[in-house]
């Protein structure tokens, strides 16, 4: 692997921002600033700061649009670079697939191997649609999807209700795989702090 690709897997965020930047710039020349600040959550002075480096670059232009307005245009350099960024974009999500598929087969059948028959996955992430992927072919059954930000609402993932953390106890569970990375400690606390799952064993992938 050569650096400039290490350095995209590594930290994708960039890359991201600038794919995503240039993309609504090609949709939209007159998107102003402070839109792009408010579409991807980011702040005012690193969206100024990405437009002065694409410019910097050769990736954009900029044209003055009356009343008082920018447009920003796409080179021919910066859809090249848009379409080499999107082709990134894929193959980091496409070797993440594999890399967390790998994982978490092991961490499934290490819980297979202890016994373990019915399970529940805490958090609503891309892993958790992994892992559920991967459990079709274990002996193991899952039995409830635990999401502790209240973002359910009665909603349902691949035909399970999304429940709270004080419910999964009604759910006879023989273990919980925390299935998002980012909330693996926020999980553990709660995890700690709930009463009458002292018993149930807890995995992460």
């Amino acid at each position: 692997m050569n650096n400039r690709a290490e350095n995209y897997l590594f930290k994708p965020s960039e890359s991201m921002l600038d794919l995503q930047v240039l993309e609504e710039i090609e949709q939209n020349p007159k998107v102003s600033q402070r839109e792009l600040s408010n579409k991807f959550g980011i702040a005012l002075g690193v969206t100024n700061a990405c437009i002065k480096r694409m410019v910097r670059r050769g990736l954009i232009r900029l044209k003055g649009f009356p009343p008082r307005r920018i447009a920003y245009y796409l080179t021919p350099k910066g859809f090249s670079e848009k379409s080499k960024l999107m082709l990134q974009f894929l193959s980091y999500n496409i070797q993440h697939y594999a890399e967390m598929k790998k994982l978490i087969s092991k961490r499934l059948l290490e819980m297979e191997e202890q016994g373990i028959r019915r399970i529940a996955f805490y958090g609503v992430s891309d892993e958790m649609e992994i892992a559920y992927v991967t459990l079709q072919g274990s002996t193991m059954k899952l039995v409830g999807i635990i999401d502790e930000h209240g973002r359910g609402n009665g909603r349902k993932l691949f035909g399970y209700k999304l429940i709270g953390l004080n419910e999964a106890k009604n759910l006879a569970l023989d273990a919980i795989l925390i299935t998002s990375l980012k909330e693996q400690p926020d999980a553990f606390k709660n995890l700690l702090k709930q009463a009458g799952l002292n018993s149930i064993k807890v995995f992460t992938i």
